[in-house]
């Protein structure tokens, strides 16, 4: 059995392996996501109000956004977490900021959600 100082408990340590693939995950796919997003902006430059709806309520360009809303809302919700867990110590509260800050970044993604729907309608 290991010995600990004084004062210190033996807790279970929780490997970040997995945070950390899929933060990876999430960035390749933002990446992508976002070249997309600038060709298709660099094409709606010449676009009439009305044709630029049209531009976006297509099924690939709508997908294609939603999913980098989607996306990019939870590569960064795991990084806010990774900066709250090292930053925020549990005695101060951390697991309410981390609620929180999901709670914030649901809204957020919902919401962005509902206006491109709002556009399709």
């Amino acid at each position: 059995m290991v010995e600990y100082p004084a004062g210190i408990t033996h807790r279970k340590r929780i490997s970040g392996l997995r945070h950390w693939r899929w933060q990876r995950y999430s960035a390749v796919a933002v990446l992508l996501l976002m070249i997309y997003l600038v060709i298709a902006l660099a094409t709606i430059g010449g676009m009439t109000h009305a044709e630029a709806l049209a531009f976006v309520g297509q099924p690939f360009n709508t997908l294609a956004i939603g999913a980098l809303v989607l996306v990019g809302l939870f590569h960064g919700t795991m990084g806010l977490e990774v900066v709250i867990e090292d930053y925020i110590p549990a005695k101060s509260g951390r697991h309410a900021v981390l609620m929180l800050a999901r709670c914030i970044m649901a809204a957020i993604a919902v919401t962005s959600l509902w206006a491109m729907a709002s556009i399709l309608v």
